[in-house]
């Protein structure tokens, strides 16, 4: 079996360099983070479709992964590499390019002592940048004389409870006349996280298939070791391939930490496209539906988030003083919620693992500070619409017809939206 899916996914994902995500990676060698990549902000001015005439906004609804972090609980991970690759060193084992990556494991050893899953500063300016942003697109919405409380709620990770306290500071500060509700805790998951021994072993057979069918072992062994023997030795039993990816995915987090990190700097972009593409089939075995995992995650995680969605709204249209509802949690929040509605880029239900790099890159869906925002609109006769945004983009759900460019009529949201609940 396990012949059978390297052969699947060499097959699979052996492709010219032409891609989308090829051409991510040759702008910024980051992109091949994927979940771990610091937010892609839009760029330029954002131009927002004009609502159906009649039509103005009065309730926002926001989940929110955390903003750029550190790696979590990984400090001993880190400093295991660290300590293999000084011992090798010592030895003499290691080319100049493998002092260069003791180096920059070392640096990033050093800077997560004392971190470990906590914000980063970059992570920190991207919640003000996103709150300062979406409030000059809605500000009607926040500024209303009768609507102006704003509920927040927050998972109990430090990370995310810090990520709303950035978000609403910033609100605050061109709102002053909000009224905010924070709270945070383990039920504000707002998604549950099953176990599922199935899904964890699809997962860890496709990570190890794509490893070996796509990392170029031998090409990493020469460029970093001197000594092959010394190399096996200190790898006690642990493949070549998955030190090299866990090595990379290490790496992976430099620019969270700091935008002038050159932790990536030692691999050219074939290589950085090597890893992204095994690292998005890892990604997307965790969050989304696919021909491989099925829709136990949209299920399990992403419906019990829209059913708080749908339901907090509700309360606004029938009438209260709330005008935002703002969550902030995880990227296993958001990316199982998106798959579950199938928006754009999450809908098809049929695509392999595999490909996902091409179908679902994950640096663009599910990035730090990834985000999923509900904005909706009434007329004076009491019509509701509502428009979907995915990481403060305008998008679609294609499965439904919309009633004017991005907004759909609200009941026809609720019924998609809650059909599997």
């Amino acid at each position: 079996m396990k012949i059978l899916y390297t052969l699947f996914f060499l097959f699979a994902t052996i492709l010219p360099h032409d891609s989308e995500l090829f051409r991510a990676i040759q702008d910024d060698p980051y992109a091949a983070a994927g979940n771990l990549r610091p937010y892609l902000a839009p760029e330029g001015k954002i131009q927002d479709t004009k609502a159906p005439r009649g039509y103005k906004p009065f309730y926002f609804s926001y989940y929110g992964r955390h903003g750029s972090r550190y790696l979590t609980g990984e400090l001993s991970f880190i400093s295991g590499y660290v300590q293999m690759l000084s011992i090798l060193n010592a030895q003499g084992a290691l080319t100049e390019d493998g002092k260069k990556l003791l180096g920059q494991l070392r640096w990033l050893e050093e800077e997560h002592k004392g971190n470990s899953g906590n914000l980063t500063e970059i992570g920190y300016k991207e919640e003000e940048a996103i709150s300062r942003r979406l409030h000059k697109r809605f500000r009607r919405i926040f500024h209303q004389c009768r609507r102006r409380d704003v509920i927040v709620r927050s998972s109990p990770a430090l990370r995310s409870a810090m990520t709303g306290t950035s978000f609403i500071m910033e609100l605050g500060r061109h709102s002053r006349r909000l009224e905010f509700d924070v709270k945070g805790g383990q039920r504000f998951y707002f998604t549950k996280w099953d176990p599922n021994p199935d899904l964890d072993a699809t997962e860890r057979r496709v990570l190890d298939s794509m490893i070996r069918a796509t990392l170029d072992t031998v090409a990493f062994a020469k460029r970093f070791f001197s000594d092959g023997a010394s190399l096996r030795s200190a790898l006690a039993g642990k493949s070549l391939g998955e030190a090299q990816y866990e090595m990379m995915h290490i790496l992976s987090i430099g620019r969270c930490l700091s935008p002038d990190a050159d932790t990536f700097s030692l691999f050219c972009p074939e290589e950085l496209l090597d890893y992204a593409i095994v690292q998005n089939a890892r990604t997307a075995s965790w969050f989304i539906h696919s021909k491989e995992t099925g829709f136990f995650r949209d299920t399990n995680a992403g419906a019990p988030l829209i059913n708080e969605i749908v339901c907090r709204a509700e309360e606004a249209i029938n009438g209260n003083s709330i005008c935002a509802d703002l969550r902030f949690g995880h990227d296993s929040g958001v990316a199982p919620t998106f798959s579950f509605l199938n928006i754009e880029g999450y809908d098809n239900p049929e695509a392999s693992l595999a490909d996902s790099w091409v179908t679902w890159p994950a640096y663009k869906h599910v990035s730090m500070a990834c985000n999923l925002s509900l904005v909706l609109y009434k007329n004076r006769k009491g019509d509701i619409l509502v428009k979907i945004l995915e990481n403060e983009r305008e998008t679609a759900i294609p499965a439904i017809s919309p009633f004017n460019g991005p907004y759909y009529k609200w009941e026809d949201f609720k019924r998609w939206s809650t059909r599997r609940i």
